[in-house]
């Protein structure tokens, strides 16, 4: 009869086979003591022997016995080898790299982050120039249509000008009477500081959801199969009525972005309009914040490229309002009686120079601002590449991302570009970034309202003292004045917005020729890369040091849960099928 042990006939319990196979591994196994041997042993006197541990056979049945005359460390030599020690870490050469790419992260992004302010810009404009004559286009053929009673339908295309159209001007036509800026102004200018800290954060956060939202509504409106409905002749369906709710939507949702949008430009007004530097502070503070949430947390690249488009739309629109305040304090000041050579009270943070420039005593607080906000991105993703050895070349390819998408959005690229499911390509590379277009251009024109209405009443004020006939020749000739400047400045920003295309697609059209080098030298950056500025014997330390404290049988035995596929290997998303608001771990 064989030798049979008393516990091969107990039950064994699902994974008790893997627990058993580890184990003999364990046994089979060399096991070897953790030891970084970048610094070269110092020489040092033995001790006198002394009598060794036992030593455990069923703990390390691998490894060698160790030495009877081997000795010990006594205090005499912890004492000498901390006096008489000359030895360097060999591996110090190594972090330069650390340094290096720490020391070009601001140039990496102040890079990517221009190149995604033009682009924010370039669409920004496109609905105040190219949007209105395509407008009058689309207009136009269907007035011809309609008067040559022709069969034809308009393409989706021109719809869709015509239903933006028709969004900006019915959600100016809303907020107009429902915004006044002065009441606005002067309700969160009389609130405690602890609760502009709550504005401000929770206006973030709406700005954040209703981007995420309406752009979904909005690609819904400007499909295909929503705009072919309109002028099919066919049965009525539910599916006629379809255009109109996704339009109400639309309407709906640019009104509440718009609102939230007006909140935010009104509460950093308050803030650098404050007569101390506490909402100043308190804004600034703010900004420092993100490196708190940021920092210490582990990121991989398409974590990164989400954080990168999140800061680009945030720098253009913070922009933007810091030039609305700024105009608006001109407008302000320069339409006082103020003496500025007698002095007068003014808003500490305009600054601690005070004198007849107005333009430094305008502009001292935006730049500060927008300083800050530089400052804190830089340190942002200076840790957060540092901590996460990403090297900064992933920004090159973040740029080509978005080349690619500039470059298939166009005439250029339409013809080898996949197809999509939305008419309107004017908003594909802001569609990559989540950059919110019609909220921001109803959010300008409500400000150009008031900021007119400003500059009207003070014109009224200084002619009460004219007659009737002056007046009106007065006011003929200031309307002819007008109308001439506002079609010089809408020429010149479409000379603006088309330099800025053409150039963009040039842009874009020569960085396609080295993309695959690039890719393929990011590789680098990918899942699993190796640390930056470890050395071999480093990196070896650091995985057996790691398989000693994550050892398997202190883990407790894993449970799928409901509609969890255990072994599953989930694919990481690329960077080209990636948008800001693509869900991997978190939302930026």
């Amino acid at each position: 009869m064989s030798d049979v042990c008393p516990h091969d006939h107990s039950p064994v319990e699902p994974g008790d086979h893997d627990i058993h196979g580890k184990r003999a591994e364990l046994h089979g196994l060399d096991v070897r003591p953790l030891t970084y041997t970048s610094l070269p042993p110092t020489p040092i006197l033995p001790s006198p022997p002394s009598s060794p541990p036992p030593w455990d056979r069923n703990t390390f049945q691998g490894s060698p016995r160790p030495r009877m005359n081997e000795p010990l460390f006594s205090l005499w030599d912890y004492l000498r080898e901390e006096l008489l020690a000359t030895d360097f870490d060999s591996h110090q050469e190594l972090k330069w790299e650390r340094v290096s790419n720490f020391l070009s992260i601001p140039f990496a992004i102040e890079k990517i982050v221009g190149f995604g302010f033009i682009l924010c810009l370039d669409s920004f404009l496109y609905t105040f120039t190219i949007l209105p004559i395509r407008f009058l286009l689309a207009v136009f053929r269907l007035l011809f249509n309609a008067l040559s009673l022709s069969k034809s339908h308009l393409p989706p295309s021109q719809k869709a000008d015509i239903l933006r159209s028709l969004l900006i001007v019915v959600s100016v036509t809303i907020l107009l009477p429902l915004t006044d800026a002065s009441k606005i102004y002067h309700s969160i200018r009389g609130q405690d500081t602890i609760k502009l800290y709550v504005i401000f954060n929770s206006l973030e956060i709406a700005d954040r959801l209703c981007a995420s939202i309406g752009q979904d509504i909005l690609d819904c409106m400007f499909s295909r199969s929503t705009l072919e409905v309109i002028s099919r002749k066919g049965p009525v369906t539910s599916h006629i009525f379809r255009p109109f709710v996704y339009f109400t939507l639309a309407t709906l949702y640019v009104a509440c972005h718009t609102l939230v949008m007006l909140y935010q430009l009104l509460s950093l007004n308050v803030a650098v309009n404050s007569y101390d530097h506490a909402l100043l502070t308190l804004l600034l503070s703010n900004q420092f914040v993100e490196i708190k949430g940021c920092v210490f947390k582990k990121f991989e690249k398409d974590n990164l490229f989400q954080i990168t488009c999140a800061d680009i739309v945030e720098r253009f629109t913070l922009s933007l309002m810091l030039f609305v305040v700024a105009f608006r304090n001109l407008i302000e000041l320069s339409g006082s009686e103020f003496d500025f050579a007698g002095g007068f009270v003014m808003p500490k943070s305009f600054g601690w120079f005070r004198g007849n420039n107005v333009i430094w005593t305008i502009s001292y607080p935006v730049l500060t601002v927008i300083a800050s906000e530089m400052l804190v991105d830089w340190l942002k993703h200076a840790f957060i590449t540092k901590f996460n050895h990403i090297r900064p070349s992933v920004y090159e390819r973040y740029t080509d991302v978005l080349c690619r998408d500039l470059a298939s959005g166009s005439a250029v690229g339409r013809l080898t570009a996949r197809k999509h499911c939305y008419v309107d390509q004017s908003p594909l590379v802001a569609r990559r970034l989540g950059f919110a277009s019609i909220p921001l251009a109803v959010l300008a024109i409500l400000i150009g309202f008031q900021s007119l209405g400003l500059v009207l009443s003070h014109r009224v004020h200084s002619e009460r003292t004219l007659g009737l006939d002056q007046i009106l020749a007065v006011e003929v000739t200031y309307l002819v004045k007008c109308l001439v400047m506002a079609v010089a400045f809408w020429l010149c920003f479409l000379a603006l917005k088309v330099l800025l295309g053409v150039n963009l697609i040039c842009y874009a059209t020569r960085r396609r020729a080295g993309m695959e080098a690039r890719v393929a030298a990011d590789v680098v950056n990918d899942f699993g890369r190796d640390p930056i500025g470890e050395g071999k014997e480093e990196r070896e330390y650091n995985k057996q040091l790691k398989k000693m404290v994550d050892d398997w049988r202190d883990d407790a035995a894993r449970v799928g849960e409901m509609s969890e596929e255990s072994g599953a290997s989930k694919k990481r998303v690329a960077l080209e099928d990636l948008t800001r608001f693509t869900m991997v771990k978190r939302i930026w």
